[in-house]
């Protein structure tokens, strides 16, 4: 191989390489991770016990899973709601700020209103709003 040759194919490796290192991230931003599989799931806290109706008090937040998927539960006007706690963006977890009614990206800022609007930030769609049901007393979201 010639000096001339070698130097050919390192410079189309290296751009290769820059250009898949730039096009996954495009990639991510543009299809990002879909959130959680049809039907109804119930939803666990973080000391992996179901949440009861009456657990969750007006103005109170908490944290759990549903089928391993991260989501935010709390009461607001006596109503119960569930977003997706994963950002559209890049799949980050986002946190709720119930002072401020407001849901937080930690990775790249993100900001959602307290409906699961994009208000701030490179998220490309609103939070997935889930549906609250009770079934048997428990929490359960479709």
């Amino acid at each position: 191989m010639t000096r001339r040759g070698f130097f050919e194919k390192f410079v189309a490796t290296l751009f290769g390489a820059s250009g898949l290192a730039f096009l996954a991230p495009a990639l991510a931003y543009l299809y990002p991770n879909k959130n959680f599989a049809s039907g109804s799931r119930e939803f666990v806290d973080v000391n992996d016990k179901p949440l009861s109706a009456g657990e969750i008090k007006e103005g109170e937040q908490r944290t759990g899973l549903v089928q391993g998927s991260p989501v935010i539960l709390f009461r607001r006007n006596g109503e119960l709601s569930a977003f997706s706690a994963v950002c559209t963006h890049l799949g980050c977890t986002v946190a709720y700020f119930p002072e401020d009614e407001v849901f937080e990206c930690p990775c790249h800022g993100g900001e959602y209103d307290i409906d699961g609007n994009v208000t701030s930030g490179p998220p490309p769609r609103p939070l997935a709003k889930l549906k609250v049901k009770i079934e048997n007393g428990k929490v359960v979201l479709a």
